[in-house]
């Protein structure tokens, strides 16, 4: 049996609102591509593997039975997918009928290319920035000062989301979104799949920093176009503070894990310090001056404390299992982890 051209990996948690626009584009924009689909699922309680079923039988559904995170559910994924090309697809996205046509016709023509993305569209129309620099402590300042937004036309600002750049033409970048990436088959033999201590962000940055190692190149193209919801999907659009602290709390442990793997622990440190500071007062200037921020970025920014609070309780501990290892080491006490991820309940 001939591998299909395409193989389209969804992971899917709970996501039933967006999949049922997400599903039906997919199979309208499939053009004369040889495409199978793979549906890898975290656990969903939503109905939404039914639904699935009785609309989209050749749709292959991988049940992972838990919420494994996007990283470890596209790697479950991999091994079933048979594709010369793979597309990691968001279940809050629209594809646009050429969309998947013109990035594989991209890949072909471009065979250093190990990853390309394509022009993602806000649903309004406009452009979401969908191609970026590799993070750095400068860029991150300039981001939280807001020089790169009052200055988005300058190539030093403006420099993490190249806003500087009109997104009109392709070009080689450090890395794209994840809500659409495509992939050749090499890229897994030669670099593996995505670092599954990534469960939610960061986890296609570390990927394409990975790619680019190796020697593969990152593209963007603005031929396909992909309308992306962006957080509309769990866990992103949970309001509840609780679930808000459960993303942050993902988020800041993949923003340490890529910091510290790439630029080592006294990076990640300034980093983290500079990213506190800095929510810190502006959560202050829109408490006391106003702010025209939505609500939910206002109650994110507040509810960092209350994430390096727990943290910062969580340390006194650790050292002292730290401590018991050392000196019984006989007795094997497990280890007590101050960064644990939320979502698979790590509380000893």
């Amino acid at each position: 049996m001939d591998m299909p051209e395409l193989s389209i990996v969804i992971v899917n948690f709970n996501n039933l609102r967006v999949l049922e626009a997400c599903l039906p584009a997919v199979m309208r924009g499939l053009g004369s591509l040889d495409v199978e689909v793979i549906l890898s699922d975290n656990g969903s309680r939503d109905g939404s593997l039914d639904w699935v079923r009785a609309n989209f039988p050749r749709v292959r559904i991988l049940e992972n039975g838990a919420n494994l995170g996007f990283a470890e559910g596209n790697n479950r994924a991999f091994p079933l997918a048979t594709g010369r090309f793979i597309l990691l697809l968001n279940p809050d996205t629209v594809v646009e009928e050429s969309a998947l046509p013109a990035m594989v016709a991209f890949l072909r023509e471009h065979p250093r290319a190990g990853a390309v993305g394509c022009y993602l569209l806000n649903p309004d129309g406009s452009r979401q920035i969908s191609a970026r620099s590799f993070p750095t402590l400068l860029t991150y300042f300039f981001q939280f000062s807001g020089l790169s937004w009052h200055h988005p036309r300058s190539r030093l600002f403006g420099r993490f989301n190249m806003t500087y750049w009109d997104g009109d033409d392709a070009r080689q970048v450090d890395w794209v979104s994840g809500a659409a990436l495509m992939i050749r088959r090499e890229v897994l033999e030669r670099v593996g799949g995505i670092d599954p201590y990534f469960f939610l962000t960061y986890d296609e940055v570390d990927w394409c920093h990975r790619m680019t190692k190796a020697g593969f190149e990152v593209w963007y193209t603005p031929a396909g176009r992909i309308m992306h919801l962006d957080r509309q999907s769990e866990p992103q659009s949970n309001p509840k503070p609780e679930a808000r602290i459960k993303y942050l709390t993902v988020e800041r442990n993949s923003r340490v894990r890529y910091f510290v793997k790439h630029h080592g622990r006294v990076y990640a440190a300034l980093v983290e310090a500079l990213h506190l500071t800095m929510c810190a007062a502006l959560w202050l200037k829109g408490a006391l001056l106003g702010t025209k921020q939505p609500p939910i970025v206002m109650l994110e920014r507040r509810l960092l404390w209350v994430l390096y609070w727990r943290t910062a309780c969580r340390v006194p501990r650790a050292l002292w299992y730290a401590f018991k290892r050392a000196i019984r080491a006989a007795d094997r006490c497990p280890p007590f982890r101050v960064f644990v991820n939320p979502y698979l309940a790590d509380e000893h």
